[in-house]
């Protein structure tokens, strides 16, 4: 222990003694090192962040359409259809909506405001996992009757009245050209994503009502057009469950059994390959990043070439003093083990904050991990050694009276 103390010091002070040439050599190290801690973190947050916000807005849709339209005998599906799924809700079902959805405009106090207003009956509370926080949602009766309320989410709600506790407030809308009055009876909590990476996902926070279909079918010009999709809400963790019975149902009902009538989207399938994408992004970045890291070590192998040759005539008075082959190859691994340490702390330091920097701009939160910082450090610790050791096994071989001849 006392040798290591004594090889780590005598380290520092060549480092010292050379501050610009090893600021210089660390620097290689700093870059590689900042840049996988940054990419782990700054992809772990944006890969969380993405995953938490595709699961709020679309966990546990399932999607279903007529995807041959001769085979089924019908384009579209009916109020029936939703019927007989929401008939047979259990578990993992909540059960089944249309999802008709078009552009309209609102107006306040505030001014007139673009926005999305979505058409479905009282299922679609469970659509987002993003709950109400302030009313409720509408019920089954109100859909019954077409009653003219809205639910409204915590971004619409600001922009139109300026808060979110605008219960039982009503405001005019125009949705396909027809003018209504709508009553507010319900706030939902808006997805967790922001910034850039709200845009990146298509959630760019644009203003959404949610309201009865039966109301824009009756009043807003549209009569029995419903889309072209049939949306069931179920367990995320049973979503293929779910649609396997629903399908079953909807192909009895219509006697298309034997046929592939009606086709699904499951989101839970995109969500996978979302995930699947991102991850492979991040490695294949994290790669590059790791090769820079290389060139570093290569710097650090090159400047230790450059060293052995600067202490030759030094490692021949050693020798010839007595030192021995092993303490001469432990001297200049310790130098090389020190630069890639030093660098590998300095660049961990500099890979958060720009981690932090980055999860900022975006609009996320770091995923940092005690486990990427240790692999970080004991990787910048091995690129020391292992770049390290033929620079000292050169040293460590020199013959002390060729050594002490060199000028």
């Amino acid at each position: 222990m006392t040798k290591l103390m004594e090889y780590l010091r005598v380290a520092l002070r060549n480092l010292r003694a050379n501050k610009g040439r090893s600021l210089l050599t660390m620097l290689g190290i700093i870059i590689g090192i900042s840049s996988v801690i940054m990419i782990i973190s700054a992809g772990g947050g944006a890969k969380s962040t993405i995953n938490d916000s595709l699961d709020s807005m679309f966990s546990g849709m399932v999607y279903f359409y007529v995807d041959d339209v001769e085979a089924a005998g019908f384009d579209t599906f009916s109020e029936e259809d939703v019927d007989l799924v929401n008939d047979h809700k259990g578990e993992y079902l909540s059960g089944a909506t249309y999802d008709y959805s078009t552009s309209c405009s609102v107006r306040t106090i505030r001014g007139r405001f673009d926005a999305t207003v979505h058409g479905e009956n009282a299922v679609g509370e469970f659509i987002s996992t993003n709950p109400i926080i302030k009313g409720r949602y509408f019920n089954d009766a109100e859909c019954a009757s077409a009653a003219n309320v809205c639910v409204l989410s915590e971004n619409t709600a600001k922009k139109m009245f300026g808060t979110i506790d605008v219960i039982g407030k009503n405001f005019e809308a125009t949705i396909n050209d027809t003018s209504v009055e709508l009553t507010v009876i319900g706030i939902r909590k808006d997805p967790k994503s922001a910034g850039a990476m709200s845009s990146l996902i298509g959630d760019d926070s644009s203003m959404k009502l949610e309201m009865p279909y039966s109301y824009i079918s009756r009043n807003c010009g549209i009569g029995d057009y419903k889309g072209k999709y049939l949306l069931i809400i179920a367990d995320k963790d049973h979503t293929y469950e779910a649609a396997k019975s629903v399908k079953k149902l909807l192909e009895e009902k219509h006697g298309v059994t034997d046929t592939k009538a009606i086709a699904t989207e499951n989101w839970t399938d995109y969500a996978e390959q979302y995930d699947a994408i991102f991850s492979t992004v991040t490695l294949l970045v994290t790669v590059v990043a790791g090769i820079a890291l290389l060139v570093g070590g290569i710097g650090v192998m090159n400047i230790m070439l450059v060293s052995v040759t600067e202490r030759t005539r030094e490692i021949g008075i050693r020798k010839s003093l007595g030192a021995r082959t092993r303490a001469i190859l432990m001297q200049f691994i310790a130098e090389a083990s020190m630069i890639t340490l030093i660098g590998g702390v300095i660049g961990i330091i500099f890979g958060l904050l720009l981690a932090s920097l980055v999860c900022v701009a975006l609009g996320t939160t770091p995923a940092i991990s005690a486990g990427s910082v240790l692999i970080a450090t004991i990787f910048s610790c091995g690129i020391g050694l292992f770049f390290g050791i033929y620079p000292a096994r050169k040293a460590a071989k020199l013959n002390p009276i060729e050594a002490l001849r060199h000028e």
